[in-house]
C-alpha cells in the first residue's frame, strides 16, 4: 500500500488552486518548511502561471493557516505556536478515535510495515510521513469528504510542527511502536482499548509538540 498522503479531490480547472495544491503536497511531505520563504517570480515560473496567480494561491493557502506575509518581508511558510498546536489536536481527538470501529486493520497494519522500513533505513522524514498516513486512514474511514478535505490541511500543519523536532527517531520511534500495538488490538477485536490508547497517544503527542514548539518559538 502507498504511504503518501492523499490530497483533498480535484481543486478544479483553476490554476490558482492547482498551484495552491501543489504548494500544499510540497508541505505535506516535508520539503517545504516553517519559515521557509516563498518567492512569487520563482513560482511564477515554475507553474507557468502569472504573478497574480501565485498571490491567489497565497491567498488560499493563508486561509487554511499554512503560510503569513509581513510587509516588505513576502510570504513564507507558518510557524505554529502553542495554541495552533492545542487546536491541531481538538481536531484530532475528536475526529481519530471514531474511526477505529470502522478502519480496516490490515490497511493500517500495511502503514505501519512501511514505516518500519523506513525506520530500519534511518528515514525518520518517511516515517513521519506514514504516521500521517496511518492517522489519515482513520479520518477517511469516517466516509466524509468534508472531513478528508479539512483533515488535509490539518495534517499539513502537522508536519510543520513536526519539522520543528531536531532528533525524529527520539521522537517517532515511541509513536511508531504505539501504532503497532493500536493494529494488534484492532485485529484483536479490541476496539475500546484501542480507543483509549489513541486518547492517551493523542495527548501525549499534544504535550510534547506543545514543547517543541514552544522551545522553538522562544529560542
Amino acid at each position: 500500500m502507498p504511504t503518501s498522503l492523499i490530497s483533498p479531490a480535484d481543486p478544479g480547472p483553476g490554476l490558482a488552486e492547482q498551484v495552491a495544491r501543489a504548494l500544499r503536497e510540497r508541505i505535506l511531505e516535508g520539503e517545504l518548511r516553517s519559515g521557509q520563504p516563498l518567492r512569487e517570480a520563482a513560482l511564477a515560473t515554475e507553474h507557468d502561471a502569472s504573478r497574480n496567480t501565485v498571490r491567489e494561491a497565497f491567498r488560499l493557502l493563508a486561509r487554511d493557516r499554512l503560510v503569513t506575509h509581513e510587509a516588505h518581508k513576502g510570504v513564507a511558510v507558518r510557524t505554529l505556536d502553542e495554541d495552533d498546536v492545542r487546536d491541531i489536536y481538538v481536531v484530532r481527538l475528536a475526529l481519530e478515535p471514531r474511526g477505529l470501529a470502522l478502519v480496516d486493520p490490515g490497511a493500517l497494519g500495511d502503514v505501519v510495515a512501511a514505516a518500519q522500513e523506513a525506520a530500519a533505513q534511518g528515514d525518520w522524514r518517511g516515517v513521519s510521513t506514514a504516521d500521517l498516513r496511518f492517522h489519515q486512514l482513520l479520518v477517511s474511514a469516517l466516509g466524509s469528504p468534508r472531513f478528508d478535505d479539512m483533515f488535509v490541511t490539518v495534517l499539513a500543519e502537522l508536519r510543520l510542527a513536526f519539522a520543528q523536532v531536531a532528533d525524529g527517531r527520539r521522537f517517532h520511534e515511541p509513536y511508531l511502536e504505539r501504532n503497532a500495538q493500536m493494529v494488534d488490538l484492532l485485529r484483536r477485536g479490541e476496539v475500546a482499548e484501542a480507543e483509549r490508547e489513541l486518547v492517551a497517544y493523542l495527548t501525549d503527542a499534544q504535550e510534547q509538540v506543545g514543547f517543541v514548539v514552544s522551545v522553538r518559538r522562544s529560542g
